[in-house]
């Protein structure tokens, strides 16, 4: 039923028959396996495909570019891997295409900016993420947070603590507006519980709520807006392959 809001954007309708995703009958020949990693870590994805580890196995298809779609198997279990777009409704783009072909838990792994004052490197996985991007609001009710999977995390941080790092857990702000990161918006994030800052995790979480899938997520700390002034450091591009295995390592680790 659809619910009108105060503003456009918090207008929703929990109907799951949207127009768009049953006008293409996925062929049986395309079905993937039930664990998924989305990972924003640019080339990396295509570094690790090239290694000779993985086999391409689909593409999602934008009108911009296209993303291969990879097959990891250990020990007769299988994995798929996919780069995803920086920005919410791309990556839900992503979510939607993969769970319409089977895919039932999701791993994402990318950075985030440090709002207090982490070294560059830290990893974290989010326990919830507050809902400052448009895409959440089109897949659960308008409300400030939504939680990720806690098996999912836990997940998370036994892949992370295994490739011998640290791991916690944190509340992550999630942001359409890269530009917009204003001090006083910063301050007030920070007083409302939130350690760091990315674009995506409150949508794929929002997503995953509403269609059933299993989601959690593996953070590096990199640019930081800790003390109120930025510091781009190196974009923790040194975690970039450390994380990519993080994420697969806690796919594998899922149940079916």
């Amino acid at each position: 039923m659809l619910t009108l809001g105060a503003w456009p954007i918090l207008d929703y309708d929990d109907d799951p028959d949207d127009l768009v995703s049953g006008l293409s009958a996925v062929h049986p020949a395309e079905r993937l396996p039930k664990r998924a990693v989305l990972a924003i870590l640019g080339q990396q994805v295509l570094a690790h495909a090239q290694s000779g580890l993985l086999r391409q196995v689909g593409l999602v298809d934008f009108v911009t570019t296209r993303y291969p779609i990879y097959l990891i198997e250990r020990a007769g279990r299988q994995v798929v891997l996919v780069e995803a777009p920086i920005g919410a409704a791309a990556a839900v783009m992503v979510g939607e295409f993969l769970r319409q072909r089977g895919v039932r838990s999701a791993v994402a792994v990318g950075s985030c900016g440090a709002l207090r004052p982490f070294d560059e490197g830290v990893f974290i996985t989010p326990a919830r993420a507050l809902r400052d991007e448009g895409v959440s609001h089109h897949y659960l009710p308008p409300g400030e947070w939504v939680e990720t999977d806690a098996g999912v995390r836990a997940a998370c941080l036994a892949a992370i603590r295994g490739r011998g790092h640290d791991g916690a857990e944190a509340d992550t702000w999630t942001t359409d507006g890269f530009y917009r990161e204003t001090p006083a918006l910063l301050a007030h994030r920070i007083a409302q519980g939130c350690s760091v800052v990315e674009m995506e995790c409150a949508a794929w979480a929002a997503w995953a709520r509403f269609r059933g899938v299993r989601f959690g997520q593996i953070l590096f700390t990199a640019d930081s807006l800790a003390g109120g002034t930025y510091d781009a450091r190196d974009w923790g591009v040194g975690s970039h392959e450390v994380a990519l295995r993080m994420a697969i390592d806690a796919a594998f680790g899922l149940e079916d």
